[in-house]
């Protein structure tokens, strides 16, 4: 493992469920900085992490430790930006939630600077390293049920308030992207404006990638969770729950993963590609970065601006 020294910034709710069951069961990786906005996170993070450990509340005295080999940054959106762009003055790899910032005008900046800087930004898209992913990605390559015609992504949560297309897109059309080995060139999107909540609670966002139509379809108004994607090819229909690796259409057949305990699937997978295989570079992680920002751009603009017209990314 090539990070001996590695900072959290941010140790909210995500990082205790997602990133602490990896990190507390291996041996070698080393949390030697956190930085924490309220002194109530920093105290549950000295219980964790005792005395061997730096800890601040300014995220500024982690990011000048030059004896840092990567940072974890997990911050609320709005503090995306200003932060990881300070990581970039310096030459430190960081673990990134998207989207980039909170607000697409900013992003531009954001993704000239991660291309020019030598930094590693690796973008945290977790659900995307589930093996069932490379699976289905074969079954589509191989055309093994003839061509795909068109697919659905159902989302179903209670995450709101906090959920938006801009903010939550990335996550779930980065799965479709990996599993059909291509980008959209244009994308759309529309609410539901008859919801129980303000804004954003139930939509859908329409892909193109221009032989077949992929939909992205979220219900923040629902009491359980589930991912759920349809395939449907010329020869048959796939149904697949990602939260559990199980192909429903095909009596519940399981492709295996490691399951967590709490947490949520593929962050095993996502934590030991970054800590152990280190298979990607940093030309292929700024592509994903580059491409999944315009496409949450295009969405946002297709919602408001363009009153749910079609917007050209590629």
């Amino acid at each position: 493992m090539s990070y001996e020294k590695i900072g959290l910034i941010g140790f909210g709710n995500w990082i205790n469920d997602a990133y602490l069951p990896f990190i507390n069961d291996s041996e070698e990786i080393n949390i030697s900085h956190i930085s924490t906005k309220t002194q109530t996170s920093l105290d549950k993070s000295k219980i964790i992490f005792g005395d061997s450990s730096n800890y601040s509340l300014n995220y500024q005295n982690l990011i000048k430790d030059e004896s840092l080999d990567l940072i974890i940054l997990s911050v609320p959106d709005e503090m995306h930006g200003e932060i990881l762009e300070e990581i970039l003055d310096v030459n430190i790899d960081c673990v990134i939630e998207m989207p980039l910032t909170s607000k697409n005008q900013n992003a531009k900046k954001l993704i000239s600077k991660i291309e020019s800087q030598n930094n590693l930004i690796i973008p945290n898209l977790e659900m995307s390293y589930l093996p069932i992913v490379d699976y289905l990605k074969s079954i589509i390559a191989e055309k093994k049920y003839g061509n795909i015609l068109s697919a659905k992504l159902l989302l179903s949560a209670n995450w709101w308030p906090g959920f938006g297309i801009y903010s939550s897109s990335a996550w779930y059309v980065d799965v479709l992207n990996k599993i059909f080995d291509s980008l959209p060139y244009r994308v759309s999107s529309k609410v539901e404006e008859k919801s129980n909540y303000p804004t954003e609670s139930k939509g859908v966002a329409f892909l193109d990638y221009q032989s077949f139509i992929a939909e992205w379809q979220f219900n923040m108004e629902s009491n359980e969770l589930s991912v759920i994607l349809e395939l449907f090819f010329e020869e048959k229909d796939m149904k697949i729950n990602l939260m559990t690796s199980e192909i429903i259409s095909e009596n519940n057949k399981k492709i295996d993963f490691y399951e967590p305990y709490h947490g949520w699937p593929g962050m095993n997978e996502f934590l030991n590609e970054i800590f152990y295989n280190q298979n990607k570079g940093k030309i292929q992680y700024f592509k994903e970065i580059e491409s999944l920002q315009k496409i949450s751009n295009g969405l946002e603009l297709s919602m408001t601006n363009k009153k749910n017209k079609w917007i050209d990314i590629l």
